[in-house]
């Protein structure tokens, strides 16, 4: 049985490569965003989040994206100066009924930290979560 013509495997394996390097950026652990304002690094017990954007920052929440449909587990930090770190251990993430969260329980998907300067001005960083 005939392969088909060489232009219809070559647009084949062109394809295939696209799809490939496309889903090959999906598992990295490169945080997208704000990243000169706000760091965030990720431990296996912990989330540490440094305020590097020179200002002080005002309603810093930091959440926990599960895979699939359950709610976000939270946290909030009134406010960090600049230069401040703040180590965020898992079990003070909550969800909305205040079920704290919990990485047996719950596969994440997902670290998003947002914030907004004395100005108003808002920060986002989002990170993949990392294992």
């Amino acid at each position: 049985m005939p392969l088909g013509t060489f232009g219809t495997r070559f647009a084949a394996i062109v394809a295939v490569t696209a799809l490939a390097a496309g889903s090959a950026g999906c598992g990295g652990g490169a945080a997208t965003g704000d990243v000169d304002k706000i760091t965030v690094v990720q431990s296996q017990f912990d989330i540490a989040i440094t305020n590097t954007s020179g200002r002080a920052l005002f309603d810093v929440k930091t959440e926990i994206e599960p895979a699939g449909p359950a709610s976000h587990f939270s946290t909030i930090i009134a406010r960090m100066e600049n230069g401040e770190k703040r180590v965020l251990a898992h079990n003070l993430f909550s969800d909305r009924d205040s079920v704290p969260f919990s990485a047996r329980n719950v596969k994440a998907s997902r670290v998003t930290v947002t914030a907004k300067d004395i100005d108003g001005k808002a920060f986002r960083v989002e990170m993949p979560w990392e294992k």
